[in-house]
């Protein structure tokens, strides 16, 4: 959002000047010096957001807003981009000659996971701060194991780790990822917690490993973006 835009509270309809005055009335952070944020008003603001979620039902309409239909054609099309990519940047994967592991960021109840990443990943780590949405992943996926997609490789797809943890709060195991995945939650993080999240998350790639971003920015686009652990950002 460009600086002079208007933004608005969808809870009580406040409307800011400028994404400055949004962020410093609503997290206490001021994203375009160094000052330092006033914490209290921060962590008001992860906290509300961990409320709303709470009071949402454990399922995949339940996490995407009441438009669960949406979410094959969602997988439809991350599969093909994640098939392009793989092949393009991994290409032991297609020879079946990669052990792959990924982490799912922001995971929900699981849907990325059990509907996507499991069927490239031998491993698959979940990260999600909302307790009865990763129980309820926990439940579907703990027994879940799927053989691999790739015809060469007969080994078997499973999740690994279930993180309670938020984003902001959140550091990976170093040089374990080939692929961090993240998916319609990256809004939730202020505009400082956001970069340095991906600072601590390129740690956790392997040398040649992708952080893979898919969000919504507009009501009809979609965008996913990828760069690897040897770029700098």
């Amino acid at each position: 959002m460009d600086a002079g835009a208007v933004a608005m509270d969808s809870e009580d309809g406040k409307s800011y000047s400028s994404r400055k005055e949004m962020w410093l009335q609503e997290a206490g952070e001021d994203a375009e010096t160094s000052r330092d944020p006033d914490l209290n008003k921060k962590d008001e603001w992860y906290q509300n957001g961990i409320k709303y979620w709470t009071g949402v039902e454990a399922t995949v309409d339940g996490v995407l807003g009441g438009y669960g239909n949406v979410s094959s054609w969602d997988v439809m099309e991350s599969d093909r981009f994640l098939l392009d990519v793989l092949s393009e940047c991994m290409p032991d994967y297609v020879r079946g000659n990669r052990h792959l592991v990924a982490l799912d960021c922001g995971a929900g109840v699981g849907r990325v996971t059990k509907q996507l990443l499991l069927r490239h990943f031998h491993e698959v780590d979940l990260v999600e701060p909302v307790q009865h949405f990763l129980e309820t992943a926990r439940r579907d996926l703990k027994s879940h194991i799927l053989e691999s997609n790739v015809i060469q490789d007969h080994s078997l797809h499973r999740v690994v780790n279930f993180f309670a943890t938020p984003l902001q709060n959140f550091t990976p195991e170093p040089n374990r990822y080939d692929v961090i995945w993240v998916q319609w939650c990256i809004g939730h993080l202020t505009d400082q917690d956001f970069v340095t999240f991906f600072l601590r998350a390129k740690v956790g790639l392997k040398p040649d490993g992708l952080f893979v971003l898919k969000e919504n920015v507009s009501k009809c686009v979609s965008w996913s973006c990828r760069f690897s652990s040897g770029q700098s950002r």
